[in-house]
């Protein structure tokens, strides 16, 4: 019986592809397993950076707290001066006493008490709109005081008072060096009542003619007469029903009559000189 041949087979031929494919994947492996470790370590860098920033706020926010606390407890937070801004007419220490300011108080107490401070130095003075606290240096108070606009004067014997912008009268007694002279004044009014009245009709005149009034008056003949003092130096007398009206006819029949007339716009539209009685009576020289 014949031999069958024998087919020689080389091992490392027969398993270098299976070896190639193993050390292929081993090499991807470990290409993969390096990118993941440096994945990994690049994403606890970027959590120990922010570990170490909120570490770094918080102890920004505890050392502005203990030391915020600190000031707030020293006699450094204690109010050394006042100084009052904005109240030109009205006394310094009067203000500073109304609204209760102490040196034993806290600075920043007082900047977060703007409204009740308003309402205290508002009820006592009505020339005060709006009052508001800010800190100057280390412990000192700034009062800044905002008065209301002023529409004209109240003479009260030989002083005057503010007519304020809401209708009320000033607390404060001036001196005529006092008054503003572009303000009308308001001469003879002993009632709240027809001030008020007339304040209103005042205001709703126009500007222009406004602009010219140097003093109203309110010795007047019956309830419904309404009078100013222009300051050119005549006088208008109207009603106060019909004024509103009648008062477009003013500057025509001012620029016929000239200066120290008396204009009457309360029955028709006429005017004449004013007689010396008059003229001392409204104090025209």
């Amino acid at each position: 019986m014949a031999k069958k041949p024998v087919t020689k087979i080389d091992p490392r031929k027969e398993l270098s592809p299976y070896l190639n494919h193993e050390f292929n994947q081993q090499k991807n492996n470990r290409k993969g397993q390096a990118k993941i470790s440096a994945s990994l370590s690049s994403l606890q860098a970027e959590r120990r950076r922010s570990l170490r920033r909120r570490l770094g706020l918080i102890m920004t926010v505890s050392i502005l707290a203990v030391v915020g606390l600190g000031y707030y407890i020293s006699p450094l937070a204690n109010i050394s001066t006042v100084k009052v801004v904005g109240a030109d007419d009205l006394p310094i220490k009067e203000i500073v006493k109304v609204s209760k300011i102490k040196a034993s108080d806290k600075v920043f107490d007082y900047l977060f008490q703007q409204k009740d401070l308003s309402q205290k130095l508002a009820k006592k003075y009505p020339e005060i709109q709006s009052a508001q606290a800010h800190l100057g240096h280390v412990n000192q108070l700034i009062l800044q005081v905002n008065e209301r606009s002023t529409m004209g004067y109240l003479k009260d014997g030989d002083t005057y008072r503010k007519i304020l912008d809401n209708g009320k009268i000033g607390t404060k007694s001036l001196t005529w060096s006092k008054v503003n002279q572009d303000k009308p004044i308001f001469v003879g009014y002993n009632k709240s009542g027809s001030l008020k009245e007339d304040l209103k009709l005042f205001n709703s005149l126009p500007k222009s003619f406004r602009n010219q009034v140097k003093l109203l008056s309110g010795n007047t003949r019956r309830n419904s007469q309404i009078i100013f003092v222009m300051k050119d130096g005549n006088v208008v007398v109207g009603n106060v029903v019909t004024i509103k009206d009648k008062i477009k006819y003013y500057d025509e029949i001012r620029i016929k009559a000239g200066k120290n007339s008396l204009i009457d716009l309360e029955v028709g539209a006429f005017s004449r000189p004013l007689t010396s009685s008059e003229k001392k009576a409204y104090g025209i020289s």
